[in-house]
């Protein structure tokens, strides 16, 4: 399972970064900084992937998660990753 978060310089995107890291620590998340993509290649994959707005939270290629998460959303990405 791949799984990638796309993320701004902002407090959302770093809250989302934060719930992913305290919640999911057995998941691996590539995670693409805008700040940090200087070639396009993070643009690139996050048009690639159909991200619209970020925070966003990809799973084998289709985003999964927009912004941040409600309880009820965090309940389904439990689901979709659990080991």
């Amino acid at each position: 399972m791949k799984v990638e978060l796309f993320i701004a310089d902002c407090k959302l995107c770093q809250r989302m970064e934060t719930i992913m890291r305290e919640l999911f620590p057995h998941v691996h998340v590539e995670i693409h900084r805008a700040a940090e993509c200087v070639d396009g290649s993070c643009c690139a994959r996050a048009a690639q992937v159909g991200v619209k707005a970020v925070p966003a939270l990809a799973v084998d290629g289709k985003v999964v998660q927009t912004g941040l998460p409600t309880d009820e959303e965090l309940e389904k990405l439990k689901l979709i990753l659990s080991p």
